[in-house]
């Protein structure tokens, strides 16, 4: 899911990366949840987002992704 959503963000023409919110499993932050902008994304690799300061998260972690106030990708948590 999240790759797909990602990949239409990051390669649709009519699309920006910088109006884009990632949310993602993030063990320690608050709620367990850290929330990063569309305009740190570096690239996609090997089943990672791969955010301008190298770090990698991987697929199966992010939750949610909204682009411009819409949901493009939500998964619930238990």
């Amino acid at each position: 899911m999240a790759k797909n959503v990602l990949n239409m963000v990051l390669w649709h023409p009519d699309m920006e990366a910088n109006r884009t919110i990632i949310s993602y499993i993030h063990r320690g932050a608050r709620r367990n949840i850290k929330t990063v902008p569309g305009s740190q994304i570096d690239r996609i690799e090997n089943g990672f987002l791969i955010l301008n300061d190298e770090t990698q998260i991987p697929f199966h972690r992010i939750v949610k992704v909204e682009y411009e106030d819409k949901y493009y990708g939500k998964r619930v948590l238990e």
